[in-house]
């Protein structure tokens, strides 16, 4: 009889000891408790440290390199997590008491599994309920290549309601390193050549949003540069693993997020910003040939996305979809 897979939770954080303890008290009353909890504290000011200590019987806390990018936690996190399987969980998120147990059965539903993913809920600085999220467009068992394909756009999954399979990271060559910020979808893709992603249709944990300044503004840059790497680097990389030949899809993504991003930044940066900001796309924009739009932006003028028709009606019936779904798990 095979041994029972093994669950360890990595939970990357710098000054959010104020959320922290209640963090852990959730992971602490698991219906299944996870194999072991790991606190990379990346040297917080904070009384985080005081908070390890506390519970230092059930965690064990480590520290990153100094300086290290949000990617360097998340790789140093990873590396330091033992079980079988791996997830990683912010300091100000909520675990319900399912989260452990519904994460290790999706792993043992196939034995090729390397990514398992599950609903979660949307909540604010408190812990009052959002929104309810359920991954409505996946499938319960998604299979190479489109692993890849159907996160194109982006991670087709939630930080705080997914678990890895430590082996098949490693064999993927573990986390991509020249990442900034992004944390979650260069995981993702790196994974989506080696094995299927199986979805867990139950809410598993509480996502805190909203809480911790605009981080939009904030990371801009990092981001637009993060997304290029994905394009350019990881995906390419990913679909030469998964044996796919045409790569279309993978410029046709491009673009769109280019246009994605610009139109965001038009509705967010006031006309006379935008001349610090453009630069940040330049070589993006050469690359998807958006040099024309790039200038309309730095002139002032919004920038707007055209949707396909089905993609609009799709935005529009998607919180009434989600409500739909939750009431029938419930009945």
């Amino acid at each position: 009889m095979a041994e029972p897979l093994t669950l360890s939770v990595g939970i990357p954080t710098y000054n959010q000891a104020e959320y922290l303890e209640a963090t852990i008290q959730s992971l602490l009353r698991q219906n299944r408790p996870p194999d072991e909890i790991v606190i990379s504290d990346h040297h917080s000011t904070d009384h985080t440290a005081e908070i390890i200590e506390k519970y230092s019987s059930h965690v064990r806390g480590v520290k990153p390199p100094l300086n290290c990018n949000v990617s360097g936690q998340w790789d140093f996190t990873l590396s330091s997590l033992r079980g079988d399987w791996c997830t990683l969980f912010s300091s100000d998120d909520i675990a319900r008491p399912n989260f452990c147990e519904v994460l290790l059965r999706g792993a043992e539903r196939r034995s090729d599994a390397v990514l398992v993913r599950a609903g979660w809920e949307n909540i604010d600085y408190a812990g009052a309920v959002l929104s309810t999220e359920y991954l409505l467009s996946v499938a319960k068992v998604t299979t190479p290549p489109m692993t890849l394909l159907e996160q194109k756009h982006g991670p087709k999954a939630s930080f705080a309601a997914f678990a890895i399979k430590r082996e098949a990271l490693v064999v993927s060559g573990g986390y991509p390193k020249d990442m900034e910020s992004f944390g979650d979808w260069p995981i993702f893709m790196q994974l989506a050549p080696f094995g299927s992603f199986i979805y867990e249709s139950e809410i598993i944990s509480g996502y805190r949003v909203g809480h911790d300044g605009n981080k939009f503004r904030k990371r801009i840059g990092m981001w637009l540069r993060d997304e290029q790497r994905m394009f350019y680097s990881v995906m390419p990389t990913a679909a030469q693993r998964a044996g796919m030949s045409d790569l279309s899809w993978i410029d046709k993504a491009s673009c769109d997020n280019y246009l994605r991003y610009l139109s965001a930044a038009s509705q967010e940066y006031l006309p006379e910003e935008r001349a610090e900001i453009a630069p940040l796309f330049s070589t993006w924009a050469a690359r998807v040939s958006g040099e024309a739009m790039l200038k309309d932006f730095a002139d002032g003028k919004v920038i707007t996305q055209q949707f396909h028709w089905l993609h609009t009606a799709k935005n529009l019936i998607r919180p009434l979809a989600q409500r739909l779904y939750a009431y029938t798990r419930r009945g």
